[in-house]
Protein backbone atom coordinates (compact mmCIF):
# COMPACT_ATOMS: atom_id res chain seq x y z
CA UNK A 1 0.00 0.00 0.00
CA UNK A 2 2.90 2.65 0.80
CA UNK A 3 4.70 1.70 -2.00
CA UNK A 4 1.56 2.37 -4.23
CA UNK A 5 1.28 5.48 -2.84
CA UNK A 6 4.48 6.54 -2.83
CA UNK A 7 4.99 5.23 -6.88
CA UNK A 8 1.51 7.30 -7.40
CA UNK A 9 2.94 10.45 -6.13
CA UNK A 10 6.27 9.73 -8.35
CA UNK A 11 4.29 9.66 -11.50
CA UNK A 12 2.57 12.73 -10.28
CA UNK A 13 5.00 14.96 -9.64
CA UNK A 14 6.66 13.88 -12.70
CA UNK A 15 3.90 14.33 -14.64
CA UNK A 16 3.91 17.82 -13.26
CA UNK A 17 7.04 18.44 -13.92
CA UNK A 18 7.19 17.81 -17.40
CA UNK A 19 3.89 20.33 -18.34
CA UNK A 20 5.23 22.98 -16.19
CA UNK A 21 7.45 24.48 -19.00
CA UNK A 22 4.04 24.50 -21.21
CA UNK A 23 2.19 26.60 -18.32
CA UNK A 24 5.66 28.86 -17.69
CA UNK A 25 6.45 29.11 -22.00
CA UNK A 26 6.52 32.89 -22.68
CA UNK A 27 3.68 34.42 -24.46
CA UNK A 28 3.37 35.80 -27.52
CA UNK A 29 5.30 39.26 -27.69
CA UNK A 30 2.98 41.67 -30.28
CA UNK A 31 5.02 42.79 -32.90
CA UNK A 32 7.57 45.71 -32.73
CA UNK A 33 6.55 47.45 -35.97
CA UNK A 34 3.25 49.41 -36.39
CA UNK A 35 0.67 48.87 -38.74
CA UNK A 36 -1.46 50.32 -41.26
CA UNK A 37 -4.80 49.80 -41.77
CA UNK A 38 -5.92 49.95 -45.35
CA UNK A 39 -9.08 48.84 -46.63
CA UNK A 40 -9.28 45.81 -48.54
CA UNK A 41 -9.23 46.23 -52.20
CA UNK A 42 -12.87 46.84 -53.58
CA UNK A 43 -13.80 48.92 -50.41
CA UNK A 44 -14.35 52.79 -50.73
CA UNK A 45 -13.01 54.92 -48.02
CA UNK A 46 -13.62 58.18 -47.05
CA UNK A 47 -11.12 58.56 -44.06
CA UNK A 48 -8.04 58.47 -43.90
CA UNK A 49 -5.50 55.35 -43.33
CA UNK A 50 -5.51 54.36 -39.53
CA UNK A 51 -1.68 53.06 -38.39
CA UNK A 52 -1.95 51.06 -35.94
CA UNK A 53 0.58 51.28 -32.88
CA UNK A 54 1.09 47.55 -31.57
CA UNK A 55 3.40 48.08 -28.74
CA UNK A 56 0.56 50.51 -27.05
CA UNK A 57 -1.37 47.78 -27.23
CA UNK A 58 0.97 45.24 -25.47
CA UNK A 59 -1.27 44.96 -22.32
CA UNK A 60 -4.41 43.44 -24.31
CA UNK A 61 -3.93 39.80 -24.97
CA UNK A 62 -4.23 38.91 -28.84
CA UNK A 63 -7.41 36.69 -28.43
CA UNK A 64 -9.31 39.97 -27.09
CA UNK A 65 -8.94 41.53 -30.55
CA UNK A 66 -8.45 38.64 -33.18
CA UNK A 67 -10.80 35.44 -32.64
CA UNK A 68 -10.29 33.53 -35.73
CA UNK A 69 -7.34 31.27 -37.53
CA UNK A 70 -6.58 31.40 -40.79
CA UNK A 71 -7.07 28.76 -43.71
CA UNK A 72 -2.88 28.14 -43.40
CA UNK A 73 -3.18 27.56 -39.79
CA UNK A 74 -1.24 30.91 -38.79
CA UNK A 75 -2.96 31.89 -35.28
CA UNK A 76 -4.84 34.67 -36.14
CA UNK A 77 -6.81 35.52 -39.19
CA UNK A 78 -6.56 38.73 -41.14
CA UNK A 79 -10.05 40.54 -40.52
CA UNK A 80 -11.39 40.46 -44.39
CA UNK A 81 -10.59 36.72 -44.60
CA UNK A 82 -13.30 34.63 -46.45
CA UNK A 83 -15.65 34.11 -43.72
CA UNK A 84 -14.51 36.72 -40.95
CA UNK A 85 -15.70 40.36 -41.53
CA UNK A 86 -15.69 39.65 -45.20
CA UNK A 87 -18.79 42.24 -46.07
CA UNK A 88 -16.99 45.21 -47.61
CA UNK A 89 -20.46 47.14 -48.44
CA UNK A 90 -22.77 46.57 -44.70
CA UNK A 91 -22.26 49.23 -41.61
CA UNK A 92 -23.26 46.88 -39.65
CA UNK A 93 -23.49 42.97 -38.71
CA UNK A 94 -20.96 40.28 -37.65
CA UNK A 95 -19.49 40.09 -41.09
CA UNK A 96 -19.26 43.71 -41.66
CA UNK A 97 -15.46 44.75 -42.21
CA UNK A 98 -16.46 48.54 -40.61
CA UNK A 99 -18.34 47.24 -37.64
CA UNK A 100 -14.97 44.85 -36.73
CA UNK A 101 -13.76 48.27 -36.50
CA UNK A 102 -16.48 50.64 -35.55
CA UNK A 103 -18.35 48.81 -33.71
CA UNK A 104 -19.53 48.63 -30.08
CA UNK A 105 -18.35 45.24 -29.29
CA UNK A 106 -15.63 44.79 -26.80
CA UNK A 107 -13.65 43.00 -29.30
CA UNK A 108 -13.63 46.69 -31.72
CA UNK A 109 -11.56 49.31 -31.59
CA UNK A 110 -14.30 52.27 -30.86
CA UNK A 111 -16.00 49.92 -28.72
CA UNK A 112 -12.72 48.92 -26.61
CA UNK A 113 -11.53 52.59 -26.69
CA UNK A 114 -14.88 53.48 -25.52
CA UNK A 115 -15.02 51.24 -22.52
CA UNK A 116 -11.60 52.31 -21.31
CA UNK A 117 -12.25 55.68 -21.39
CA UNK A 118 -12.65 56.20 -17.64
CA UNK A 119 -9.43 54.28 -16.89
CA UNK A 120 -7.59 55.65 -19.67
CA UNK A 121 -8.87 59.17 -20.25
CA UNK A 122 -5.95 59.26 -22.73
CA UNK A 123 -7.84 56.76 -24.98
CA UNK A 124 -8.53 57.74 -28.41
CA UNK A 125 -12.33 57.63 -29.64
CA UNK A 126 -12.59 60.52 -31.55
CA UNK A 127 -12.75 59.59 -35.30
CA UNK A 128 -9.72 62.38 -36.07
CA UNK A 129 -7.42 60.94 -33.42
CA UNK A 130 -7.27 57.59 -35.29
CA UNK A 131 -8.18 58.81 -38.80
CA UNK A 132 -5.93 61.82 -39.16
CA UNK A 133 -6.53 64.86 -41.57
CA UNK A 134 -4.09 64.24 -44.34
Amino acid sequence: MKRSLFMTMVVAALACALALPLYAAPAKKAPDADLTFKAPEGMKTTKSLVKFPHKKHAEVKCADCHHKKDAKGNEFAKCDSKGCHDNLTAKQGKDSYYNAFHGNSAKSCVGCHKAKKDAKPNVPTACDKCHPKA
